[in-house]
């Protein structure tokens, strides 16, 4: 499993930005994936421990266009504050996100999901710059970031296999565990 979702994630540069995409086709039907990712409290499970990510405030739910979220992470150890906004919202098949207020100084998240027979195919791409570009771009930080971004989306991947194909036939619901 684990060479299945490293081959299925890359990070490049193109066009002045960053950019991570990662896919993954899960055992479970479209009609349930997606109410699981419209529910934000469901990204405290997927998001590894080591963040110490929690939401703090959610403008409303169901989530939708113009919906914001606040949570908090720690980053190696820096307590950060982080708001994003629904800047898109298409039910089922996509939303994005983008950070109004971060470490990034770009971070767009968009999330796409596509039915594949009984199965979801979901895609993440998210469109990132760090602050300082230019100078930053002499220093390690840079691969640093990477490496945990990759650590961060394999986790998820992994948790999202776990939420949707160990658990079949149970809610996927936050308010369950």
């Amino acid at each position: 499993m684990e060479s299945r979702i490293k081959e299925m994630m890359k990070i490049w540069q193109a066009d002045g930005h960053r950019w991570l995409s990662c896919e993954q086709r899960i055992k479970a039907p479209l009609a349930e994936v997606f109410p699981f990712f419209s529910t934000a409290r469901n990204l405290e499970r997927l998001t590894p421990p080591f963040l110490r990510f929690r939401i703090r405030r959610i403008s409303s739910e169901p989530l939708g266009a113009g919906a914001l979220i606040d949570y908090s992470l720690t980053l190696h150890p820096l307590p950060v504050r982080w708001r994003t906004r629904i800047e898109h919202w298409d039910p089922p098949h996509q939303f994005v996100d983008l950070q109004i207020r971060g470490p990034f100084k770009l971070w767009r998240h968009t999330h796409t999901f596509r039915a594949a027979g009984e199965d979801t195919v979901i895609t993440d791409t998210v469109q990132f710059n760090l602050y300082c570009e230019p100078l930053l771009a002499m220093t390690p930080l840079p691969a640093w970031i990477e490496r945990d971004l990759r650590d961060i989306f394999e986790y998820r991947q992994r948790e999202i296999l776990k939420v949707f194909e160990a658990d079949a036939g149970r809610s996927h619901m936050d308010d369950e565990r």
